[in-house]
């Protein structure tokens, strides 16, 4: 799948990350700005994130994300658990409705990359594939990024 540069305007969808979010296409699944923190001290985990609207009729599913580079890579969700914040793996993929936007973001739903090979810095670009249920697969190359200073808060993942 190629990779499109989205013109000023059309970057306005992206308002947040700039006028020129990288953008990839899967079916009838737009994904945009798709990034990845950069690994923090010794931890070889990281997260990504991204927007995916789904400009079909029919909804799809994330069944699976993956990059080579990793031991593992599941999509995972924050859950509210009597008061505590948590993170857990979204069994059986992670839904996206006809005609909807699912972001994943800094405490909401992100792809996690877990038992990293190396670590990842700033500015450094990896291949990550995505598989959908009825789009199919789509490789992409997403920069390695710090957090939006307007973003959602630190997060942490315990294994």
């Amino acid at each position: 799948m190629k990779m499109a540069w989205k013109a000023a305007a059309a970057g306005l969808m992206f308002a947040g990350f700039g006028a020129q979010a990288q953008e990839f296409k899967a079916g009838d699944i737009a994904i945009g700005h798709p990034w990845v923190r950069p690994t923090a001290g010794t931890t070889m985990i990281s997260a990504a994130y991204m927007t995916l609207k789904n400009g079909g009729k029919d909804a799809d599913t994330l069944k699976s994300a993956s990059y080579a580079d990793a031991e593992k890579v599941e999509v995972h969700e924050h859950i509210n658990d009597n008061g505590v914040m948590k993170m857990r793996q979204v069994q059986g993929g992670l839904a996206i409705p006809a005609g909807a936007t699912v972001e994943l973001k800094p405490g909401g739903y992100h792809i996690m990359l877990i038992g990293l090979k190396h670590a990842l810095a700033e500015g450094q670009t990896l291949p990550l594939k995505l598989s959908f249920a009825h789009a199919g697969d789509v490789e992409m190359q997403i920069k390695v990024e710090k957090m939006p200073a307007a973003g959602g808060g630190a997060q942490v993942h315990h294994n």
